[in-house]
């Protein structure tokens, strides 16, 4: 018997295509926890970016000084806090040292991770004993060399490059038109601007805590702590953490309020409707809305342009339970990053010590 198959019948017949599609707020674990993690439980992850070149991602993983005396050399100081490498295939490499590595940005100018170092809790001792760099540091991810921008000892003065005071740094953003970058002192309440050459001003902030908008010269803030410079918008926004507020500063160095209140709360809504608990971390998407850390609520929000706020993932009890919106569980989440390619947040979670993802909407 011969069969007969008719090429019509076939070039009608359906195809059907299996496709996998995520869910938007989808959060997942990048790497391995126990990477990050030694016996002595002094890890702790601060900073991230992603390179938007090769799609690494770096992120500042403080560890351990060790400090001793030898018979020979008198007393040395052993730092072991780095820059760590997640490649494609999330395998975790040693970039660089730095010491107390708070936040990253990349700079598309020289393709360099920039990084502030020697940032402390305010009103705490050094990590190190003598003098401890606070300041801006370039790091080339092809070799890990770095330099020094701007900053020294610890301190407050504006001026050029190795003259330049910080303390206490917190946050860091770049502006890719300008080439300047921009770092928030957690314990002066200032904004700090730090040109292509390393020269340092201050953008906004008296030094006093409080809660002012207004310009520059004259608006106040309440711990500071982390960036974003969105394009979309010309702004700069601030995570401003004791004031559980989501500040913005204008291409004229203006300071007014995107979202939240100095009450603090757990409530989505526009404007001072909404509320943070210490946000801490910020990021801006190609549309202009910026996601928060906020850290105390263990949750990722999304704040747009004209201020509401929304819930992307997690919920108020903390936890490291992967999953979908606010089934998913975050430990005090400290630091984010978009990635464009992919339309995702890579999330510092500061409590266990992982690097999540958060899918925004399928690309």
């Amino acid at each position: 018997m011969r069969l007969s198959i008719s090429i019509a019948a076939l070039a009608l017949a359906p195809l059907t295509l299996a496709v996998t599609v995520t869910a938007p707020g989808t959060v997942t674990t990048v790497v391995n926890p126990n990477l990050f993690t030694r016996p002595s439980g002094e890890d702790h992850l601060h900073g991230i970016v992603r390179d938007p070149v090769t799609g690494d991602i770096y992120v500042g993983d403080w560890n351990e000084f060790s400090v001793g005396t030898t018979p020979f050399f008198g007393p040395y100081v052993e730092n072991k806090d780095t820059i760590r490498k997640i490649d494609q295939l999330s395998e975790v490499t040693v970039l660089a040292y730095a010491v107390s590595p708070n936040a990253m940005t990349y700079n598309e100018g020289d393709r360099n991770i920039y990084v502030v170092v020697g940032g402390v809790a305010c009103g705490s001792e050094p990590r190190a004993p003598g003098p401890e760099f606070n300041g801006l540091v370039a790091i080339d991810p092809a070799n890990g060399k770095s330099r020094y921008l701007a900053g020294g000892p610890s301190g407050w003065r504006n001026g050029q490059a190795r003259q330049a005071q910080f303390s206490g740094t917190a946050g860091l953003a770049s502006d890719p038109r300008s080439g300047a970058f921009f770092v928030s002192e957690a314990c002066r309440n200032r904004v700090r601007e730090v040109d292509a050459r390393g020269e340092t001003v201050t953008l906004a902030g008296t030094g006093a805590p409080g809660d002012a908008n207004g310009p520059g010269s004259s608006a106040t803030f309440n711990d500071p702590h982390g960036l974003a410079y969105c394009p979309a918008a010309n702004t700069l926004y601030v995570a401003d953490t004791g004031n559980n507020e989501i500040r913005a500063i204008d291409a004229r160095g203006s300071v007014s309020t995107l979202a939240g209140s100095p009450r603090g709360g757990f409530t989505d809504g526009t404007g001072a409707q909404a509320s943070f608990d210490r946000p801490t971390g910020v990021a801006c998407d190609d549309a202009g809305n910026v996601y928060v850390a906020d850290s105390a609520n263990n949750a990722v929000r999304k704040v747009t342009p004209t201020g509401t706020v929304t819930t992307v993932a997690g919920a108020k009890s903390a936890g490291t339970v992967d999953g979908v919106g606010a089934a998913a569980r975050f430990s005090t989440p400290g630091d984010l990053t978009y990635d464009p390619t992919a339309n995702a947040l890579y999330v510092v979670d500061w409590g266990s010590n992982n690097i999540r993802k958060i899918v925004l909407a399928t690309p």
